[in-house]
């Protein structure tokens, strides 16, 4: 095989194509090609860059390795070639969706648990805690787009706070009734 054969890929339709020799090319020979509506939803085909994008995706803590030279040495690569193949388009596009998915997976854990942490809050603000007092302000005389504080959001959940209390509080009245009135059935659930 020639120098000119090695740096030119036969194409079926037409001329050969010339390839950039400074580019590692996979050992067939051939160009990876890449997919152009590809945005970073599936996994990856090669395992290997699949594992990079994860990891660089992933909070330290949750990492599989404990760092970029135990990945590289897991692959049997050198941290160079971790750092150039997660310069790699696809690799970037999945890091990204992988971050966002996982950005949206704690802000709706987050939404799930808001009325739980804003009661904590309060509770320890009562107590004395001027964090908490300060995150409890924040909350409920929020700035208003022409400057001036307004407490009119908080007053609205305020209201919705009372009314769920004010139902918790008939529940646990109700259990404690029934409770007073049925005492074999202390300790057991009143659906039993």
């Amino acid at each position: 095989m020639s120098r000119n054969d090695r740096n030119s890929i036969e194409s079926h339709s037409a001329a050969p194509i010339e390839v950039n020799s400074s580019q590692p090319q996979p050992p067939d020979g051939h160009e990876r090609v890449r997919r152009t509506d590809y945005f970073g939803a599936e996994p990856l085909d090669d395992p290997a860059y699949e594992t990079i994008a994860q990891f660089f995706a992933a909070p330290r803590q949750f990492r599989q390795f404990k760092s970029v030279g135990a990945l590289a040495e897991h692959f049997g690569l050198s941290r160079m070639t971790i750092y150039r193949r997660l310069e790699d388009v696809d690799v970037i596009l999945r890091i990204k969706w992988l971050v966002r998915k996982s950005m949206l997976s704690g802000d709706l854990i987050a939404c799930l648990e808001w009325h739980g942490i804003v009661e904590a809050q309060v509770r320890a603000a009562l107590a004395g805690d001027l964090r908490a007092a300060m995150f409890c302000e924040g909350r409920a005389w929020r700035q208003s787009s022409i400057g001036d504080t307004s407490p009119e959001p908080a007053i609205a959940g305020v209201h919705a706070i009372s009314i769920w209390q004010e139902k918790a509080n008939e529940t646990a009245q109700a259990e404690e009734k029934a409770a007073k009135e049925n005492p074999e059935t202390e300790g057991k659930n009143p659906s039993e």
